[in-house]
């Protein structure tokens, strides 16, 4: 070492020839022998051996990876998945709760017209029911159209940062590949100088020993880092196949399952209509038949009661007979009437026969002297 670099404080570079990084150690870290050029490249920046230097070795990666990770913990919420999922967890449950028996029910009131009223009003209830329900549902779908748009270009920002990951971590292999390399030369340069004399040179190893330190917890925290990346690349696949699902999911049910509700609805108030008309049918024939039986329960009383109404006289026997016994009883009263006033007459005639002699008798007598 001279002087001069004595008093700047920077170690002299090792003599000793950077040793070759075989296929395995390459293999581990990701790389291939046509990484070589850029490692010999990076590893120059560790030829200053200086504590400040080494700790802030490859701190551009690794300042690359935590930016990604804060953008990619801004982006990837599962609070997205969830408002989609909730909206259309919304969509199945007001669907559920459209309730199509309004035509099951029968009709107790005998009444035609009664029963056209409450079909009427059963059919336009349902179809009022299922309007409303309808808007809710395309307006819920309309909200998860937007937020479906927004994860479509989620999935494209999810490409991109898949690919911004494995730039990190091709560059955190070049960083650490780079350190082991320069790790080897110096732990050469350590055994060549083991046992010397020379303060200088015991100066040097114990730099040397210092920046083997720093460097050996330099690559490690690489690796780490290059591992951690490893695993995000799999999880940005899984959460950008998640989001694939859901948006195939929304489509599904955007482009079947509503148009299918729909045409079901259709086809049951078709099916309820029917029922219904055969229901109305049923009670027209039932009427029907209850109308011609009342009339003709009316045609035979009212037959028969002309028929006797017809074959009667004008005047009863009955009522010749009871004129005649009264007529009879009558003359035969009179008579006897009559009898007892001429018995009555001729008593009363003898009777003033024998007083009128009675007095002449009397008044013809002498007088008494």
């Amino acid at each position: 070492m001279t002087q001069d670099s004595q008093n700047s404080g920077t170690l002299v570079p090792a003599t000793t020839p950077a040793p070759e990084l075989d296929d395995s150690t390459l293999k581990a870290l990701g790389l291939v022998r046509d990484d070589l050029p850029r490692i010999a490249e990076i590893g120059r920046e560790l030829e200053d051996l200086r504590p400040g230097n080494l700790q802030v070795f490859g701190r551009e990666a690794a300042a690359r990876t935590t930016a990604f990770s804060s953008q990619l913990l801004d982006q990837v919420r599962n609070r997205d998945l969830d408002a989609n999922g909730e909206k259309l967890g919304e969509v199945v449950r007001i669907a559920r709760e459209l309730k199509l028996d309004g035509f099951s029910q029968r009709s107790k009131v005998p009444l035609i017209g009664g029963l056209i009223d409450r079909l009427r009003s059963s059919k336009g209830e349902l179809v009022q029911k299922f309007s409303d329900t309808n808007s809710q549902i395309e307006q819920l779908l309309g909200d998860v159209g937007a937020q479906q748009a927004l994860m479509g270009k989620r999935v494209s920002d999810f490409d991109r940062m898949h690919d911004i990951v494995r730039e990190e971590r091709h560059a955190l292999g070049l960083y650490a590949a780079a350190g082991k390399q320069r790790l080897a030369q110096l732990q050469s340069e350590q055994l060549l100088g083991q046992g010397s004399e020379d303060p200088q040179q015991r100066i040097r190893q114990s730099e040397i020993d210092n920046a083997i330190r720093l460097i050996e917890k330099r690559v490690s925290d690489l690796q780490l880092m290059q591992h951690a990346a490893d695993q995000s690349l799999p999880m940005i696949r899984l959460i950008q196949a998640n989001a694939l699902q859901l948006i195939e999911k929304f489509n599904t049910v955007r482009d079947i399952t509503i148009p299918s509700w729909k045409r079901q609805f259709a086809i049951q108030l078709s099916l309820g209509e029917q029922k219904n008309a055969a229901e109305l049918a049923n009670a027209i024939d039932d009427a029907t038949n209850e109308l011609m039986r009342r009339n003709a329960d009316l045609m035979r009383q009212a037959s028969v009661d002309t028929a006797r109404s017809n074959q009667r006289g004008v005047i009863d026997v009955a009522t010749l007979r009871h004129v005649h016994d009264q007529l009879i009883a009558t003359v035969e009263e009179v008579r006897s009437i009559h009898r007892e006033g001429m018995q009555q007459r001729q008593q009363a005639e003898v009777e003033l026969l024998r007083l009128r002699e009675d007095l002449q008798q009397r008044l013809a007598g002498p007088t008494a002297s």
